[in-house]
């Protein structure tokens, strides 16, 4: 079974918008390899949480989104630049959060 590449949250800031994409396709792959041999998300969740990495960049109510768009494997145009768009707006608040406290 292939494994996510895995990033610590100061990577994924330094992503492009291709990177990210690439990324939530491949956790797509990696969450339907581990639910087509019979582990329950449940048991994905009580093992690793493969969704913490993005869940401080979107907003409260987007994060339920990205989960589904996992879960669901969707991967339509419109939901996917949806997300990017998301993830993008909030590692541009947290690049600009970091550089706030550096002053």
């Amino acid at each position: 079974m292939n494994n996510i590449r895995k990033y610590d949250f100061e990577d994924i800031l330094t992503l492009s918008r291709r990177e990210i994409k690439d990324y939530i396709l491949s956790l797509q792959q990696y969450i339907h390899q581990k639910l087509d041999s019979g582990i329950t998300i449940d048991d994905i969740l009580d093992e690793e949480d493969p969704f913490e990495i993005i869940e401080p960049l979107l907003q409260r109510e987007e994060f339920p989104i990205f989960v589904l768009t996992i879960i669901n494997k969707i991967e339509s145009d419109t939901v996917m630049n949806t997300l990017l768009d998301s993830i993008e707006k909030g590692i541009k608040g947290q690049i600009d959060a970091q550089l706030s406290n550096q002053r």
